[in-house]
């Protein structure tokens, strides 16, 4: 990379992050104003939980599916897009409202898995795709993928609050969260993994500097998603009752 595509890539996602992740952050923090004043009664007791869960569901169905558009309408299976880097602003921004959302909540929400995700993705993530790591880009595309899986994850949570977790379509979301955790999830991550190693050691396309910055992080979020797992996989052995956890 010259100098001029350089400091040319450096600029429009500088300017991206600068406008796309307030917006995002503005605009998840409004919809927490306007889902927080409809809780179904079964939920009284955790509304924060309620619309937490409500919320996320929402980035899940939207991110998921413009990672899985831009995956398959690309000219090339492996290629960057500024328009992966705009959905990584865009979720940024739903990060931080949601660590903001669940530190100020009177509720027990937020985990250390979680809060370290979002940390990651808000902060680490954002900086390894600027220059000279662009990259980067690509690798984080399909790594948004995994919203797909939180389609089936969210929305099993709001079905335990709503004490349906006996139910057909609870089950089915539970199938379809496994499923779905491997096809999208575990697969499109151990690729990237794989992805960084071939274009550091072989392609050369990726700097060994940028190497170094995100390989730790491809490895930690590796290891939150197969705890997600191992957590739901925990807890569907407890009471069915006891759904304000899950």
């Amino acid at each position: 990379m010259d100098a001029a595509s350089f400091n040319e890539e450096f600029i429009w996602k500088g300017k991206a992050v600068v406008v796309i992740f307030p917006t995002s952050f503005l605009f998840f923090t409004a919809l927490n104003r306007l889902v927080s004043y409809y809780t179904p009664e079964k939920c009284a007791g955790y509304p924060d939980r309620w619309t937490n869960y409500v919320i996320s569901w929402l980035p899940a169905v939207l991110n998921g599916s413009l990672a899985l558009i831009l995956v398959l309408t690309g000219r090339e299976w492996f290629e960057s897009s500024p328009w992966a880097f705009y959905l990584h602003c865009m979720s940024a921004g739903y990060f931080a409202y949601d660590s903001v959302a669940m530190a100020i909540s009177k509720e027990q929400i937020g985990s250390f898995d979680i809060y370290a995700h979002h940390v990651l993705c808000i902060f680490f993530v954002t900086a390894s795709q600027f220059p000279p790591c662009d990259r980067v880009t690509f690798y984080v595309l399909w790594d948004y993928l995994c919203e797909i899986t939180n389609v089936f994850l969210h929305g099993r949570k709001l079905l335990a609050m709503l004490g349906r977790k006996e139910s057909t379509l609870y089950k089915r979301l539970n199938m379809l969260f496994f499923v779905t955790f491997f096809i999208f999830r575990f697969f499109p991550q151990l690729l990237v993994f794989v992805m960084m190693n071939v274009d550091v050691w072989y392609t050369g396309q990726l700097p060994m500097i940028c190497y170094v910055s995100v390989i730790p992080q491809q490895t930690i979020v590796l290891l939150i998603g197969a705890n997600i797992a191992y957590q739901i996989l925990k807890r569907s052995k407890r009471d069915p009752k006891k759904v304000t956890s899950d």
